[in-house]
């Protein structure tokens, strides 16, 4: 399963992606909504799990961004 983890936190992003890396799942990171746009068109994500609170473009405009791209085939989940 590949999960797209996004989040702009410098501690945050590379815990959760350990975390989920020793279960055996493929996991790229995004430091912000504009680079989770485009990566979920290439890395193509099983779940994709959004921090609410970025500057610039926060988690909300992010999910309705990826909506777009994904529509409702894909589970977001929002974290805070």
């Amino acid at each position: 399963m590949k999960i797209l983890i996004i989040d702009d936190d410098e501690f945050l992003l590379p815990m959760y992606s350990a975390k989920f890396k020793e279960a055996d799942f493929i996991v790229e990171g995004a430091k912000n909504g504009e680079e989770a746009i485009e990566k979920t068109k290439t890395f193509k994500p099983d779940i994709i799990l959004v921090d609410i609170v970025m500057p610039n473009m926060d988690g909300f405009e992010t999910i309705r961004s990826l909506r777009g791209i994904v529509g409702e085939k894909i589970k977001i989940v929002a974290l805070s």
